[in-house]
């Protein structure tokens, strides 16, 4: 219990994970009204046993008798230790240190320590440089990884590790066009090995601080837009890594980014694509949703090309008949009565164009059109009305 400055252990006894897992609810918050800041496994407290290490920061004190559950220790800060039984073939944590390098043995199902590394070896440095960045010291990471490459060079089996880690130093730093040309100089070379899903992340990430509105930087110091680099890396994404997460993720960021930006004709080619490449995606709903309304979007007004309007029509009846209780609840049925509308008011307007022109007849074949097609639409009962002013119809 640690408490006040205070320090030792209490073996709180736990009779199974259900007192460990109730402070980690949905909300992150934990029984007893207190929020959950971190929960984690340490390998050496209280001499050496397997414990579970809960911070709690109380919102209240509850007096009270004796406790009987986790919750029910209130103290203004708390680190409970509570001892777990690990039983036959449980997987032992790791110790929580980052300069301490364990190693998992599958025969025993312990980590065991591995020897330190040597100061001036490729190893030692790389490891050095590991610290670093986990400890946010990303100029020095850097700069041990730069020294790196230039001692040891390519043919080391360390080389493409290193050229990653610089390359998440260079990205830590914020200097997103480097670390891009570093991460595609490393796929370039490495595509094929395990290491290639993490330098994939990396340019991903990299892609969507582009396109939210991150600078490169050109002569390592002028700031210049980036989102056409985020957009190619995008596209290299889809087309590099066809039917991977990745790709589906990159589609879909692309789409957001078009319809966030106004383009929607191009948003809803992306939403599209995204249905046609990936029809099991979990993103199928938003999509097909978001594809219908990039088509509404496009279309400019009763004076313009409708083709936009009919899309739109398409696919929010497509998506109302493949989720119907999504477009009941976003209220679907009412756009595409909307559409209605403005269908039947284009198709008037045509007719109202060439009674302007005196060409009559045109003129009454559009305005019959609209009565005949549009029947419960406004537009129909000024085209009937119009027939009759013409005196084509009583």
């Amino acid at each position: 219990l640690h408490h006040n400055g205070q320090a030792g252990c209490l073996h709180h006894k736990v009779p199974d994970y259900a007192d460990v897992a109730e402070l980690a609810d949905a909300q992150g918050s934990g029984p007893c009204e207190r929020k959950l800041v971190e929960v984690r496994l340490l390998s050496s407290a209280c001499g050496g046993q397997q414990v579970v290490a809960v911070a709690l920061s109380a919102w209240r004190w509850l007096g009270g008798s004796p406790p009987r559950r986790i919750c029910d220790l209130a103290l203004p800060t708390v680190v409970l230790l509570a001892g777990l039984a690990v039983g036959n073939g449980a997987v032992a944590a790791p110790p929580d240190s980052r300069r301490e390098r364990v190693e998992f043995d599958p025969q025993t199902g312990q980590w065991t320590p591995l020897p330190r590394p040597v100061a001036g070896t490729p190893e030692g440095e790389y490891q050095l440089a590991r610290q670093q960045l986990a400890d946010g010291r990303y100029g020095a990471a850097r700069r041990v990884l730069d020294r790196w490459i230039k001692k040891y060079g390519a043919q080391h089996e360390l080389y493409p590790q290193v050229l990653l880690r610089r390359a998440e130093a260079v990205l830590g730093q914020k200097d997103y066009y480097q670390a891009y040309k570093y991460l595609k100089d490393f796929l370039s070379q490495f595509s094929g090995t395990d290491l290639a899903q993490d330098a994939v992340s990396d340019e991903f990430v990299i892609a969507e601080s582009f396109l939210a509105g991150k600078k490169r930087r050109f002569l390592g110091f002028i700031p210049l837009p980036a989102e056409d680099i985020g957009l190619r890396i995008l596209d290299d994404l889809s087309s590099s890594f066809p039917e991977s997460l990745i790709a589906e993720k990159a589609i879909k960021t692309k789409a957001d980014y078009y319809f966030r930006t106004g383009d929607f004709a191009l948003a809803e080619d992306e939403y599209a694509r995204l249905q046609r490449e990936f029809p099991r995606s979990q993103y199928l709903p938003f999509a097909m949703r978001r594809s219908a309304d990039s088509a509404l979007a496009s279309f400019a007004g009763i004076p313009f090309d409708d083709a936009p309007l009919i899309e739109a029509q398409e696919r929010y009846t497509q998506y109302l008949a493949q989720f119907p209780a999504y477009g009941q609840h976003q209220g679907v049925g009412l756009v595409l009565d909307s559409i209605y509308e403005q269908r039947a008011a284009k198709e008037l307007s045509i007719g109202q164009y060439y009674e302007r022109v005196k060409q009559l007849r045109a003129a009454s074949f559009y305005y019959r059109s609209t009565r005949d097609n549009w029947p419960r639409s406004l537009a129909a009962a000024q085209a009937t009305n119009q027939l009759r002013r013409l005196g084509v119809e009583e």
